[in-house]
């Protein structure tokens, strides 16, 4: 009688897990345009999606975003897209209402305004930081975020504040928070090429970035060596045994591709 009364407990929590987690992996929402928000005049068309996944208190993100930028410019739109992902982290606890600031200010302006929110917030770090709000409320929290999209872009702080309310700027946020974990995404920044991760460094100069990615505008990609003379940056010290060739598949990572493998950038040596 034990045996079978335990047998049936066991049952039963098997039973609730698989109930509750139906619950808990329901459908994503769909949303009603791509997420993400464009930067300059990136074109959908364009061959180059660069999609950058970043913490809206991140000082990493932070470090990152000027080069992006420049990056953008520097292809132009119709060549490379550049989207931001805002991924709240949770040990930045005001991060998702800095994302929700994001939404609000995108809704009231432009994307491109949104940026120079993004950017206003990560000037001003020190004062969303876990110590400086630890005494703070969420509204209190949203007022600052008010003050900064009012010096950053204009936007009139009692419009901010009321769209903070609307229920639709959170679903947004939580949607681009779940858009971002569905990709695997568990670190800001995270950074990806037509949607393949790239293993780039925050601190990427505009020279690193042209290593990996002029060989896809050029559609040499297969062919690319990535030598360091062409991207302006420091050749790289080593040698390849006799017999092999060198290739720099992304800044400063090496390997040497014996006879039949070609150097693919972001993956190295592949037959």
């Amino acid at each position: 009688m034990k045996r079978k009364t335990a047998k049936s407990a066991n049952m039963f929590r098997i039973a609730l897990f698989v109930v509750f987690l139906g619950f808990c992996s329901g459908q994503m929402i769909i949303p009603p345009r791509p997420l993400g928000f464009v930067y300059g005049n990136g074109s959908n068309d364009a061959f180059i999606h660069l999609d950058a996944h970043f913490g809206p208190l991140c000082p990493d993100s932070k470090a990152a975003l000027p080069n992006l930028k420049q990056v953008a410019d520097y292809y132009g739109g119709m060549k490379l897209k550049l989207t931001l992902h805002m991924f709240p982290l949770p040990y930045h606890h005001q991060a998702y209402l800095a994302a929700v600031g994001g939404e609000v200010v995108s809704s009231l302006t432009d994307d491109n305004d949104t940026y120079m929110y993004i950017e206003e917030v990560y000037s001003n770090l020190e004062i969303l930081s876990n110590d400086a709000t630890s005494n703070m409320s969420s509204s209190d929290v949203m007022n600052t975020l008010g003050d900064l999209a009012l010096a950053c872009c204009g936007v009139d702080k009692a419009r901010f504040l009321a769209a903070t309310k609307i229920k639709a700027m959170e679903t947004k946020a939580r949607t681009a928070w779940k858009y971002s974990a569905s990709r695997g995404i568990a670190s800001t920044p995270t950074f990806l090429l037509n949607d393949v991760e790239v293993a780039a460094d925050p601190t990427w100069t505009m020279a690193e970035w042209r290593q990996v990615i002029d060989p896809l505008v050029h559609g040499n990609f297969f062919k690319a060596s990535f030598t360091s003379q062409n991207a302006g940056v420091a050749v790289w010290s080593g040698s390849c045994p006799a017999g092999t060739v060198k290739c720099e598949y992304l800044p400063e990572k090496v390997e040497c591709c014996t006879k039949g493998e070609a150097c693919i950038p972001n993956v190295g040596c592949r037959c």
